[in-house]
């Protein structure tokens, strides 16, 4: 069994002249909403064995929010330059070369890439445009992460910051 969970990054400052997008920090909204849905996806469970993000300060900011909630090494974070406003394609080419000895990856990235990500993984549309902070887990009986292809996943969770409960 192999589990995905996709992490849209928390709200960042407003992009302007002064500040370059990659540098965009979490803004007062985004530390809260990265703080609560890491507080969220530890009490429901989430429990990754590898972590990869987009190097942008405000992804790493957000997994970084999430391996401390978790328990997951700071140091074992990967950074990985290709997340980085990437679309579905280069995601997925991303994920099918994780080492299958990983059962869990936790990815936090852009949209829209994660949002097309996790409903072409899901096979469902509806999932649409995952809002910031967005914590989407699905799971497929697979072995390898090479053999993932569109719709093997399940949805198992999928929520947003001030969320009264799951979305299905």
């Amino acid at each position: 069994m192999k589990l995905v969970t996709i992490v849209r990054h928390a709200h960042a400052e407003k992009h302007d002249g002064d500040v370059e997008d990659f540098e965009r920090r979490l803004d007062k909204r985004g530390r809260k909403e990265a703080e609560e849905m890491a507080e969220l996806a530890h009490a429901l469970g989430v429990r990754p064995d590898h972590i990869v993000s987009s190097p942008a300060v405000r992804a790493i900011s957000t997994a970084k929010e999430f391996a401390r909630s978790l328990g997951f090494p700071l140091q074992k974070i990967r950074h990985d330059d290709r997340i980085y406003l990437a679309e579905r394609a280069m995601l997925v080419g991303i994920l099918r070369a994780t080492p299958a000895a990983f059962r869990h990856v936790l990815l936090v990235g852009h949209n829209p890439g994660v949002s097309r990500l996790a409903a072409w993984l899901a096979g469902d549309d509806a999932i649409g445009e995952l809002p910031t902070a967005a914590v989407c887990t699905l799971k497929a009986p697979l072995d390898s992460w090479e053999a993932l292809g569109q719709g093997a996943f399940e949805k198992v969770r999928l929520r947003y910051p001030d969320d009264d409960g799951p979305r299905r």
